[in-house]
């Protein structure tokens, strides 16, 4: 099971400290979480993305808006 274990290497939130293995051991110590630091530059970088991704919904919820009331006073007044 180990081995199998070592096959499914996943890339985790987390830094696990050490591996849960067989050997017997208290229940505190099955799960050392370290949270990984993020750099400056990453935080920088990773809110211009987002307010970039948040601009580029706002105009695409605004263009379906107004399509969608273009339409609806063309069906409207067509009749």
């Amino acid at each position: 099971m180990k081995a199998n274990r070592a096959l499914t290497a996943r890339r985790d939130a987390f830094n696990i400290k050490e591996a849960n293995t067989f050997k017997p051991k208290a229940e505190s110590e099955f799960k050392k979480y370290r949270f990984r630091k993020a750099s400056p530059e990453y935080l920088k970088g990773l809110k211009l993305q987002l307010s970039a991704e948040r601009k580029r919904e706002l105009i695409k919820q605004t263009i379906i808006l107004l399509l969608s009331v273009a339409i609806g006073l063309i069906i409207f007044y067509s009749m």
